[in-house]
């Protein structure tokens, strides 16, 4: 027999937005619960802003550090990845439990006019008015919510030739699963993520960065002066700037062969470890059941 809650508002996602949407609907006196069927805090903390800001902290304070024309010299200085990830994973736990304590500060106690809960789950819409949550353990709980808020956040685009392997091919999701610094490194999109991932593993200096992006300039969308201030500032660091169009990829033992093809007509080839594919995000929408609502 599936369980059945009634709650005045209900959070689908538990990231920057849905956890600012519980809060705020807390503040205005409801009952409210939030499922959440992966990470708490979902993509912002683990594969998002929190993560990427943290490794890009580190990678400037190491570039920082090495550097020679301020008088000083540094000796000896030298980086792991795998304590680099180490740091970046205690800093995206310790907000996570941050989230958690915040949300059992909130939780619900005798006689109280309002409240947080925590469904760990997957939610889809049963009618306009109540999801069936999956849990781990397969038991189901059937919520009725007098509101609804779709917070589930997006997920990296997909690449019409790049195929995702998580360990060659990967986008921003599998940052945390590279195992060392590559030697060289194709990042296939210049906009924000691609150029902020290629300011990190430039300053890092243990890779060699290559960004492509068919787009005349890095970050399209921003302003003339944003473009030119950060395509400058890439320039400076080393990272190669490709304004061509990806025609093909061909995996060898260790790399893959990376044929480009530029406005001019020429070909070149490139060879890369890693690709990682930063096209942009797409929403989280497809597998809760909304499209007749």
């Amino acid at each position: 027999m599936i369980k059945k809650v009634k709650y005045d508002v209900c959070i689908i996602g538990s990231g920057p937005a849905g956890f600012a949407a519980a809060m705020r609907s807390y503040d205005f006196g409801n009952h409210v619960v939030i499922v959440e069927g992966n990470r708490l805090g979902g993509a912002g903390i683990m594969n998002g802003a929190l993560s990427s800001k943290t490794l890009w902290e580190l990678s400037t304070n190491y570039a920082t550090a090495k550097r020679t024309d301020r008088g000083y010299r540094v000796s000896g200085i030298d980086v792991n990845y795998d304590e680099v990830k180490d740091r970046v994973c205690q800093a995206a736990k310790e907000k996570q439990y941050q989230l958690l304590s915040q949300i059992e500060t909130f939780s619900k106690k005798p006689d109280s006019n309002r409240s947080i809960t925590l469904i760990k789950g997957w939610a889809k819409f049963k009618n306009s008015q109540v999801i069936i949550v999956k849990k781990e353990n397969e038991e189901s709980i059937e919520i009725e919510a007098n509101n609804f808020i779709i917070a589930t956040g997006s997920t990296p685009r997909e690449h019409p030739l790049l195929e995702i392997d998580k360990r060659r091919v990967i986008n921003s999701d599998h940052i945390s699963l590279l195992e060392k610094f590559p030697k060289t490194i194709l990042i296939v999109g210049a906009g924000i993520v691609g150029c902020e991932f290629a300011t990190i593993f430039a300053n890092f200096g243990h890779t060699q960065v290559h960004l492509l992006d068919s787009q005349h300039r890095v970050i399209p969308f921003e302003d003339d002066d944003v473009s030119d201030y950060v395509n400058q500032k890439l320039l400076d660091m080393g990272v190669i700037h490709h304004k061509a169009t990806l025609r093909d990829i061909r995996k060898e033992d260790t790399y893959s062969d990376i044929i480009l093809d530029y406005d001019d007509g020429h070909t070149e080839v490139i060879a890369a470890n890693v690709v990682l594919v930063s096209i942009g995000r797409v929403p989280n929408t497809k597998k809760f059941g909304i499209g007749k609502y």
